[in-house]
């Protein structure tokens, strides 16, 4: 019977990469690997979550539309003849997301997924084809690890992923700055942990401060954390938005032109995504397509969530890319 192949287990890792990382988050992390028929060549795919998700939220079960884990089984029933390995490392940060870069303001979490975490997986599976995938954050993070680290993936899955920032996080701007001009940024990170449970507002002002320490630390500043505006004035700091801009794929994309041309690359997006992720993906598709690279771009009649089916085309496709 189709589907008996699947396998989920909870395993610990030790992030040795995240040792004295400023906000005491934990270096003992979990990581869940659901196994899909799997055999001795199968590839492992490496999953990245979004904004306040870790690991686990790939697991958690939905009502209103197909889960992850709903996804893989519908994949399994019609592709029985792939094998397959899924690693979800728990990413959380004291800040409520992660963007996988290394920040003096929140840790080193790059290393953590390419040292820590492909280390573990050469450890329990050996030497083996391996792609990332992710949405939001995490479709930003698999974008950036893989042109930033061909050497370990062959592949990536973007599912509207942060680019083109200014559509993407700008309109937040407004919002964080009266927030953090009120309290002052220690205050608001204080009160924003002792709340039970976070608003609208709490989560832009966190997605904002948590993108400011990845895309711009500053040990000079209050945690480490150089904002993209004066707290005084609200006045835009040109010079730390540059920072940011650095890392927009819908910008970058052109200085990895020749690394993408021997990957597989996967771009996936809402054309009503509430955060505009669609204006950086489409651009990031043109770009690509200018340069004759080959590449899977889709757009949806959907937002920015319950989009977990998107990957049942990309999954398999990036699967058999890959495998050796």
């Amino acid at each position: 019977m189709r589907g008996k192949l699947i396998n989920i287990t909870e395993n610990k890792i030790n992030a040795e990469s995240l040792n004295g990382n400023p906000l005491g988050d934990p270096l003992i992390r979990d990581v869940s690997i659901i196994e899909i028929n799997a055999h001795e060549k199968s590839p492992v795919l490496i999953g990245l979550a979004g904004f306040t998700g870790s690991g686990r939220s790939f697991l958690n079960r939905s009502y209103t539309s197909m889960d992850f884990l709903a996804a893989l089984k519908e994949i399994d029933e019609k592709r029985s003849d792939l094998g397959f390995i899924i690693v979800l490392p728990d990413v959380m940060t004291g800040l409520y997301g992660n963007q996988y870069l290394n920040s003096s303001a929140v840790g080193n979490y790059e290393d953590y997924i390419t040292k820590d975490v492909m280390e573990f997986v050469r450890q329990r599976f050996g030497e083996r084809p391996v792609g990332i995938f992710g949405k939001s954050s995490g479709g930003f993070g698999s974008y950036t690890l893989a042109v930033r680290h061909p050497d370990l993936f062959s592949g990536f899955i973007d599912v509207s992923g942060d680019s083109a920032f200014e559509y993407v996080y700008i309109p937040d701007f407004p919002d964080s700055y009266k927030e953090i001009h009120k309290q002052g940024l220690y205050h608001w990170y204080e009160e924003v942990h002792r709340k039970l449970s976070l608003q609208t507002q709490d989560i832009k002002v966190a997605n904002i401060v948590a993108m400011s320490a990845f895309y711009s630390p500053d040990p000079s500043a209050p945690m480490g954390i150089g904002l993209p505006f004066d707290v005084d004035t609200g006045e835009m700091i040109e010079s730390i938005w540059s920072r940011w801009t650095k890392f927009d794929p819908a910008r970058n994309v052109e200085d990895y032109m020749d690394i993408l041309r021997d990957m597989a690359i996967f771009l996936q997006v809402g054309g009503k995504d509430e955060f505009h992720t669609d204006i950086g993906i489409g651009i990031m598709h043109r770009k690509l397509e200018q340069e004759n690279i080959v590449h899977f771009y889709e757009v949806y009649d959907s937002g920015h969530f319950g989009i977990d089916y998107f990957y049942l085309k990309s999954i398999p496709l990036l699967i058999e890319l890959i495998e050796q």
